[in-house]
């Protein structure tokens, strides 16, 4: 019984430290600027969230909230609710800009994997309010 959700909790860990990492590294590598995009659609597309001014900054604080919340089974349904609209918006990135449907898909269904497991939780946000 020990060992039962030892695999929930490393698959919450890693995707909470992959989004940890990505942040750091763009900021670090790439100035909190977007890397360079394999075609011309994908990098027009960065480029308008870059010159805004405001998105890139604000990905990567929610990034970084999100993913040190999911670090902790506790604050791993929060860091989920964060997590929800730039990963959608990663995976609609790359299936219809880059075209790399796998790469595209790795992060919904995980990130569909982790909210199902944490359903009981979620189900308290839409439930009828007892008295």
């Amino acid at each position: 019984m020990r060992y039962r959700n030892l695999g929930w909790t490393i698959a919450r860990i890693l995707f909470g430290a992959f989004f940890i990492y990505a942040p750091i590294m763009i900021i670090v590598t790439f100035g909190g600027r977007h890397p360079p995009e394999p075609n011309a659609a994908a990098q027009h597309f960065t480029d308008a969230l870059t010159a805004s001014g405001f998105m890139n900054p604000l990905l990567i604080v929610d990034l970084l909230i999100g993913g040190a919340l999911m670090l902790f089974n506790r604050t791993a349904p929060l860091g989920l609710i964060l997590l929800g609209p730039p990963i959608l918006v990663i995976a609609c990135f790359h299936w219809l800009l880059t075209h790399s449907y796998v790469w595209g898909s790795i992060w919904p269904i995980w990130f569909a994997a982790l909210a199902w497991h944490y359903r009981a939780v979620f189900r308290r946000l839409v439930e009828p309010r007892r008295h």
